[in-house]
C-alpha cells in the first residue's frame, strides 16, 4: 500500500506545473476554437437546409439531408478529438511521472496530438464515440473540457423525477454506465500508450481484474476521498493563512475587507486549479493501478544535480505557470463570473408558478404576485365548445382527475372539475380557471405570458385570445407565446400591438430577426451569450426556461436574459438578489470577525 501511494504521488505530482499549464493553455485555445468551429458548423447547416433557424420544429427534417449529416459527423469527429487529446495528454504526463521523468509543455502538446490520433482507428473508433456520453454522465473526472459541462437539460430531468419507473431505470441505466467506464479506464493507457485497440485491451484488462474489481474500485474510491480531504486541509490552511496575513498587514478597521480581498483572489486560482488537478490525481491512481495489474517494474528515478541554470529554468517555468493560473482564475472561463448590473432580467412564474399553489390555477397566480414575480405564464386550450380555459395537458387527468382530453368536454364539464386537490388537500375545489378570469385576476397587478397550446382541435383561438385581452385593455401588459409557428403569425397579424414570443427547447439562428417573434423563450440548455447579444440587436427579447435548480437560475442570470422562467419566482428572486455574493465568504467572516 505505501508503495502505491508513493508511486502515484510521484505519476501526479512530477511534472504538476507542466499539467497546469496545459490545462490553462488547453481551455483558453480550445474553448475559442471549438466556439468558432461550432459555430461555423452551425452556419453551414444553416446554408444547406436552406433554413433561417434551427428549432425543434424543423430540426428533423434539417439533419435527415445527406449534407447535413456529413457536417455533423465532422463536427462529431473534432469535439472528439478535443476530448481524448485531454484524456491522452494526462495520462502521457502521468506515465513520464510514474518513470521519473521531466515533461515540458511543449513536449506534452506534440505527444498528445500524434497519441491521441490512436483512438481515431477503426476499431476503437465505435467504442470511443459510445464512451463520449458515458464520460460526460460519469462520477469519474476524466477531462475537464466542455465535456464536464453537459447535462440532461432539466424539463426532461423533472420529468423522469416525477415517474417513479423512469426514475428507477435512470438510475439503473446511470450506475450500469460508471461500471462500464470503470472497467474501461484501464484500457485508456493501453491504447493511448502502447497502440492497443480498446476492445482487446479491455478484456485483457477484465481477466486481470477479475480477482482485483474490488480492490482497484476501493483505490479509486479512496483516491478520491484523498483528494477531497487534502483539499479541505488546503483550504483551512489558506483561510488561516490569509487571516494570519491580514492581521499583520492591515489595520483593525480594514482587516476584514482586506481578508475578504485576498480570499476572493485565492480562492478563485484554488477552485481552478482543484477543477484540473482533480483529473490529474484520477490519471494517475489509473497509470498507477495499470502498471501494478500488468507486473511492471518502476524505474528508479535519476538523480541529477541541480545546476543554477535548471533550478533558475524550473522556477521561471513554475513561477509562469502560477501567473497564467492567476490571470485565468480572473476570466470568465476560470470561474470569475460577472453578472449584469442593470438588473433587467424579469421572473416569470411557470404555469403561474407550480411549486406553492396549484399550476394554472388563480391560486398559484396570487402565489406569483405575492412571491414578487413580474410575468406569469399561463397556458390556454380550447373546450369542445370553444371556451378557453387555463390548463397544460391536452388530457385533465393529471391535474383533475378526469381522464378527457380538452377538446372532448364542454366548459360547464371543465369548470366543475377540482383542480387542487391533486396537489394538496389545502386547495381542494379550486377550480380550472378561465382565461378572462386570469386577465382580471392579473390586472394592474402582474404581467401576463399567454402560451397558446395547438392541438389540432383549435377553432377561433388566436382571434379568442386577442378579443379577450382587448376588453380587459392589457394589450401592454400581455405577451401571447407559442411553439407553433403559425398560431404567431396569425396573433401579429390581428394584433400587431400586442407582443409575441416563440418558443422552443432548440434555436440556433445568425439573425433572431422573425418578424412575427418579438422574442424568443429558449430551454436553459440552449441559451447563450451569443444568442442573447444577436436577438437584442435585432429588438428581440430572449427568456429562458423552466430554470428552478442553482446552477440553471444562476446561468440565466449570469448571461443575463430578459426573463427567468420558473416554477419557485421567490427562489429565482432569492438568487437575483443575492447575485455576486459570497455565502461561504460571510460565513467565514461571521466565524473569524464576528456579525455586522
Amino acid at each position: 500500500m505505501k508503495h502505491t501511494i508513493k508511486t502515484g504521488l510521484r505519476a501526479g505530482l512530477k511534472n504538476w506545473s507542466t499539467l497546469l499549464c496545459f490545462e490553462i493553455l488547453y481551455k483558453i485555445i480550445g474553448v475559442s476554437l471549438m466556439g468558432n468551429i461550432t459555430e461555423g458548423l452551425l452556419n453551414a447547416i444553416l446554408k444547406t437546409g436552406n433554413v433561417a433557424f434551427i428549432s425543434q420544429e424543423n430540426i428533423g427534417s434539417v439533419i435527415s439531408r445527406p449534407l447535413t449529416i456529413v457536417i455533423l459527423l465532422g463536427g462529431l469527429i473534432i469535439f472528439t478529438y478535443y476530448v481524448y487529446f485531454e484524456i491522452a495528454a494526462l495520462l502521457i504526463c502521468c506515465e513520464a511521472g510514474w518513470r521519473g521523468e521531466h515533461l515540458t509543455v511543449w513536449a506534452l502538446w506534440k505527444q498528445a496530438f500524434l497519441r491521441s490520433l490512436r483512438v481515431f482507428h477503426y476499431k476503437n473508433l465505435p467504442v470511443v464515440l459510445a464512451l463520449l456520453p458515458v464520460i460526460g454522465l460519469s462520477v469519474f473526472p476524466l477531462t475537464n473540457s466542455l465535456l464536464k459541462g453537459f447535462r440532461i437539460p432539466e424539463f426532461i430531468m423533472d420529468f423522469i423525477q416525477n415517474n417513479f419507473l423512469m426514475l428507477t431505470v435512470f438510475v439503473l441505466v446511470l450506475t450500469l454506465l460508471n461500471v462500464l467506464l470503470f472497467f474501461t479506464l484501464f484500457s485508456f493507457p493501453a491504447v493511448i500508450l502502447k497502440g492497443d485497440h480498446f476492445i482487446g485491451s479491455w478484456r485483457q484488462n477484465a481477466r486481470l481484474m477479475k480477482k482485483k474489481k474490488w480492490k482497484t474500485a476501493l483505490w479509486l474510491l479512496a483516491c478520491i476521498l484523498a483528494f477531497l480531504l487534502v483539499a479541505f486541509i488546503g483550504f483551512v490552511m489558506m483561510v488561516l493563512i490569509l487571516w494570519g496575513v491580514c492581521r499583520l498587514e492591515a489595520f483593525p478597521a480594514g482587516e476584514k475587507s482586506l481578508f475578504e480581498f485576498y480570499y476572493l483572489k485565492w480562492s478563485a486560482m484554488g477552485a481552478v486549479a482543484l477543477s484540473m488537478l482533480g483529473s490529474v490525481a484520477l490519471s494517475s491512481t489509473v497509470i498507477t493501478l495499470y502498471h501494478d495489474d500488468q507486473g511492471d517494474i518502476q524505474p528508479q528515478p535519476q538523480k541529477k544535480k541541480p545546476t543554477v541554470k535548471s533550478v533558475l529554468r524550473r522556477t521561471v517555468a513554475i513561477a509562469a505557470t502560477l501567473a497564467m493560473l492567476a490571470v485565468y482564475s480572473e476570466t470568465e472561463l476560470g470561474g470569475n463570473i460577472v453578472y449584469p448590473t442593470d438588473g433587467k432580467t424579469e421572473i416569470v412564474a411557470h404555469r403561474a408558478g407550480a411549486v406553492f399553489a396549484p399550476e394554472n390555477t388563480l391560486a398559484a397566480l396570487r402565489e406569483a404576485v405575492a412571491a414578487g414575480a413580474d410575468m406569469a405564464e399561463i397556458d390556454v386550450q380550447q373546450t369542445r365548445d370553444g371556451a378557453l380555459v387555463i390548463l397544460h395537458d391536452a388530457n385533465l387527468k393529471r391535474t383533475t382527475g378526469l381522464d378527457a382530453n380538452i377538446w372532448e368536454v364542454d366548459e360547464k364539464t371543465v369548470r366543475d372539475l377540482d383542480a387542487g386537490t391533486s396537489f394538496s388537500s389545502e386547495f381542494r375545489g379550486e377550480p380550472v380557471p378561465t382565461l378572462m378570469e386570469m386577465l382580471e385576476a392579473s390586472q394592474n397587478r402582474i404581467q401576463l405570458m399567454i402560451e397558446l397550446k395547438s392541438t389540432g382541435h383549435e377553432h377561433g383561438l388566436v382571434e379568442k385570445t386577442v378579443e379577450q385581452i382587448r376588453s380587459v385593455h392589457m394589450e401592454q401588459s400581455c405577451i401571447i407565446a407559442s411553439m407553433d409557428q403559425e398560431l404567431l403569425k396569425e396573433s401579429k397579424k390581428l394584433a400587431p400591438e400586442i407582443r409575441t414570443v416563440y418558443i422552443t427547447a432548440l434555436l440556433y439562428s445568425d439573425l433572431y430577426d422573425l418578424d412575427y417573434a418579438d422574442g424568443y423563450s429558449v430551454e436553459t440548455t440552449s441559451l447563450t451569450s451569443v444568442m442573447l447579444i444577436q436577438a437584442h440587436l435585432e429588438g428581440k427579447k430572449v427568456y429562458a426556461w423552466t430554470a428552478n435548480k442553482e446552477k440553471n437560475i444562476k446561468k440565466i442570470l449570469r448571461i443575463g436574459a430578459d426573463g427567468l422562467v420558473t416554477d419557485n419566482p421567490e427562489l429565482a428572486r432569492y438568487y437575483q438578489d443575492s447575485v455576486g455574493e459570497n455565502m461561504l465568504l460571510q460565513l467565514l467572516t461571521d466565524m473569524l470577525y464576528g456579525s455586522s
